[in-house]
């Protein structure tokens, strides 16, 4: 190949890439100009802040977390302000319902019954349960070996819809409700639950709070999926927040606050 067609190949891979670039930018810009403004709007959110890593309080009395993280980015691109109250989850549909909130974001299952009182961003993460037990734990091996056994739960969430079904069927021993799950953790750790069904991602904060007390048995047995749960009718928040979801996800910011949230996660780390 002669020196000056190497060069014309080369320049025109030059080109064909700016052009491509370009193409992707243009494509993102578009995007991002679909997002609806929120016009600056403070968004009220009510959030159970004791369950790492999707929310919870620092050492500083900051709430931090991969919701807070996702929150932000959203509300960049709505033009909006995010509040984040920590709020019990007893009560905290009611709360939304009522207008003390205009949003929970808090690990969120998508459910029809929830969707019966509140509406739903579309889903942002998907997950499954899991039993966590205490890291010297040989008995229990997974969801099948938990007959005769003690399992812990946070009140009115789906792991305790599916604890309250397996006692049903004779799979679970007693079944011992808390307010939150950092409670019910605790209760593991000192021996008073034989272990804990919880979602897989916060059952892996829990061990990174905890180094060396704590492991998952088995592998996770539902699939469930995550949103942002909004107080019913309010279609402005709704679209704004589901098109800048759909931008971020296409951006690569999702995986990079997965990645740092679920996989790098370090206890003390901001």
């Amino acid at each position: 190949m002669s020196k000056r067609l190497w060069v014309l190949l080369s320049i025109l891979l030059i080109v064909v890439c700016g052009v491509a670039a370009c193409q992707r930018r243009q494509a993102q810009q578009t995007l991002e100009t679909q997002v609806g403004d929120l016009g600056g709007r403070e968004i009220k959110i009510g959030s159970d802040t004791t369950y790492p890593p999707f929310e919870f309080v620092d050492e500083q009395k900051n709430i931090i977390g991969f919701d807070p993280d996702l929150i932000a980015e959203i509300c960049k691109l709505a033009n909006c302000k995010p509040k984040f109250t920590t709020a019990a989850w007893d009560g905290i549909f009611v709360a939304l319902s009522q207008g003390q909130f205009d949003a929970v974001v808090s690990g969120v299952t998508i459910t029809e019954e929830r969707k019966k009182t509140v509406d739903f961003t579309d889903s942002y993460l998907r997950y499954g349960q899991v039993v966590l037990v205490r890291s010297d734990e040989t008995a229990i091996t997974g969801l099948d070996t938990l007959t005769g056994k003690t399992v812990g739960v946070q009140t009115g969430t789906t792991n305790d819809e599916k604890a309250t079904s397996l006692q049903k069927e004779g799979k679970v021993g007693t079944v011992k409700r808390y307010d939150t799950f950092d409670v019910a953790v605790t209760a593991l750790i000192n021996k008073d639950l034989d272990a804990v069904i919880i979602d897989s991602p916060a059952a892996d904060g829990f061990i990174a709070t905890n180094p060396g007390k704590l492991q998952k048995a088995g592998e996770t047995f539902t699939s469930e999926d995550l949103g942002v749960a909004v107080k019913k009718g309010d279609t402005a928040l709704i679209n704004s927040f589901n098109a800048a979801l759909k931008v971020l996800k296409d951006n690569g910011t999702l995986d990079r606050l997965y990645k740092k949230w679920f996989e790098e996660f370090k206890p003390g780390q901001k």
